[in-house]
């Protein structure tokens, strides 16, 4: 199942996305979602995120293929033997169809990292990662926008990787979607550029969610990213990126420059 989150009619609510129509829902997107007789067509709503996290997670390098890239941008030299994960700042959120905004002290222009992202559905403290598996409400996509040049000189990832519009997510949750096998594609102006599958993540979504529980809570709502792959290049003003993933749909955002 589907669950959007939309404005319409100058009200945000939460959906079920139904071919190219989204019925309203009341009640808690967690807990037993009720629906209305209320129904739009996608085309006359605006898509929002499709959940407002309280923390956004990124599992570090977690695709063999990246460690080229890490190794350049942050020295990483060999691949981890335990999740090294690290906050994405939640200002940074948007949704599909959202700008992209490069700030004006990015040179060389943030780069595009398509991600399978997982959306938490139940507090986790100290889980096993079996439970953990078991706390997942769905996924979505993701696009953990990366500026290089800041990744490599600053000595955290607040700016790099936490900087406004930063974090596109969308464009719905998929609820029934196996994490494993799962293909992911990016697209910058109609090329491919980025291609993988789940199945070469490192550690998976269970063992990610599981190592952050024992030293952090996680709570309905909150996102944890799986990690990209390979070499990615910069966005420029103009250009447009796509988070394609099997199961789930097309993450779609336009770049331009700060204003």
């Amino acid at each position: 199942m589907k669950f959007a989150r939309f404005r319409a009619e100058g009200a945000t609510s939460y959906g079920i996305v139904e071919g190219d129509r989204i019925t309203k829902v009341t009640g808690s997107l967690f807990r037993n979602p009720t629906r209305t007789s209320k129904r739009y067509k996608i085309s006359e709503v605006k898509l929002l995120p499709p959940v407002m996290p309280r923390q956004a997670w990124c599992p570090g390098l977690n695709f063999a293929s990246h460690l080229h890239m890490s190794s350049t941008v942050a020295g990483h030299a060999a691949l981890p033997k335990y999740p090294q994960p690290w906050h994405k700042g939640v200002n940074s959120l948007i949704g599909p169809g959202d700008f992209i905004s490069i700030p004006a002290e990015s040179k060389s222009g943030p780069h595009y990292e398509g991600e399978l992202v997982a959306v938490i559905g139940k507090t986790c403290k100290r889980v096993s990662p079996e439970e953990a598996r078991g706390s997942i409400f769905g996924y979505t996509c993701g696009n953990d926008v990366s500026e290089r040049e800041w990744q490599k000189g600053d000595s955290s990832l607040w700016r790099a990787k936490g900087a406004d519009t930063f974090c596109p997510i969308g464009p719905w949750i998929e609820t029934k979607l196996a994490s494993s096998g799962v293909d992911m594609v990016v697209r910058l102006n109609n090329r491919e550029v980025q291609r993988a599958n789940t199945r070469e993540m490192i550690f998976d979504f269970g063992t990610i969610i599981s190592y952050i529980s024992q030293f952090a809570t996680l709570r309905p709502g909150d996102i944890v990213f799986s990690g990209t792959t390979g070499d990615t290049s910069s966005m420029k003003p103009g250009d447009v990126v796509e988070v394609e993933i099997e199961g789930i749909g097309v993450l779609r955002n336009p770049v331009k420059a700060e204003a």
